[in-house]
């Protein structure tokens, strides 16, 4: 035996290599795959060839119940190129963005040193194990590829979209306050900078920065609300955990904005968020809202009033 897997339900596959730059006949396979057997190893036996085969070695297989998959190549480039490409596919897998094909082939290699050495001495490498050593031999030589990673597990849940009467009456447009919830589902602390609201129809274009922390709205007049709140900052989400936020976005007074009053329709809203991290916003969320006339009561009540931006409706047209 070769190399032993050993999976997360208890069961386990032993594998013999065999490789040769002459044919591989059939009685050699056979004896091979028969001693294999014997070794009452695993639950399971593969015998892994590289070079050219007899082809009743592929009619005739298993032999004593072990698989004999399709031979690969001896070209010892081939197998280098196999590698980095499976490589590629899962630091992909991982959330770990592409990294410069120099990057990949060292870690090929020193793989490849690390698995000869483990081997010499019978040493048992957990996936845990290599997955540690593989994000940290990367982040040594490339930190941006696992800076995106540190956000690739968190997401950020908004539902309801709560609309209230500006503090200055003059500028008219509404002030919108999201009930925010960030989840981080990952093994590092995520570092929530800020949050951006794109609004838009078809006769005008708005942004929307985060204003202040307000607490929800438990029966409160909105002035009282922003009179308890505090200004927003950043924040950070431990990992494993949630950090819920209710936050109140502020019209961006500038050129090519509008910050005048909203007038009756359909609007786009997009939300993103910055991650300390990662040095672009990435969008959350996309919906559509109506504004309707009963929406022009928060401007003289000092009550607010509830939008939601569920997609349910249409989830629901598709049924």
């Amino acid at each position: 035996m070769d190399i032993k897997w050993e999976y997360a339900d208890g069961s386990t596959c032993a594998q013999q290599v065999k490789s040769s730059k002459n044919q591989i006949g059939k009685g050699d396979v056979v004896a091979w795959c028969k001693e294999l057997k014997e070794s009452h190893a695993a639950d399971k036996y593969q015998l892994m060839l590289a070079g050219p085969i007899a082809a009743a070695v592929l009619d005739d297989s298993p032999f004593d119940d072990v698989e004999v998959p399709t031979p690969t190549s001896v070209d010892t480039l081939a197998l280098l190129d196999q590698a980095i490409t499976k490589v590629d596919r899962y630091l992909t897998a991982q959330s770990i963005a592409p990294i410069p094909l120099p990057l990949r082939e060292s870690l090929v290699y020193e793989l490849v040193a690390r698995m000869l050495q483990a081997s010499i001495h019978g040493k048992c490498m957990s996936r845990a194990e290599f997955d540690g050593w593989l994000l940290s031999g990367i982040t040594a030589a490339y930190p941006h590829a696992v800076s995106q990673r540190l956000t690739a597990n968190c997401e950020v849940l908004w539902s309801v979209l709560e609309i209230a009467a500006p503090v200055r009456a003059s500028d008219r447009a509404f002030e919108l306050i999201l009930p925010l919830t960030v989840i981080n589902g990952g093994a590092s602390t995520a570092v929530v900078e800020m949050f951006l609201l794109r609004v838009w129809s078809t006769t005008r274009e708005m942004r929307y920065r985060p204003d202040s922390i307000v607490p929800e709205r438990a029966e409160k007049e909105y002035d009282t609300r922003l009179r308890l709140g505090r200004p927003f900052g950043d924040f950070a989400i431990p990992p494993q955990s949630s950090v819920e936020q209710v936050v109140m976005f502020a019209p961006i007074q500038q050129p090519g904005y509008e910050v005048g009053e909203w007038q009756l329709g359909d609007y786009q809203i997009e939300l993103f968020v910055k991650y300390a991290a990662h040095s672009a916003l990435r969008s959350v969320k996309k919906t559509t809202i109506t504004i309707r006339e009963n929406e022009f009561s928060v401007l003289t009540s000092n009550q607010t009033r509830f939008i939601t931006v569920s997609n349910l409706d249409e989830y629901l047209k598709l049924l």
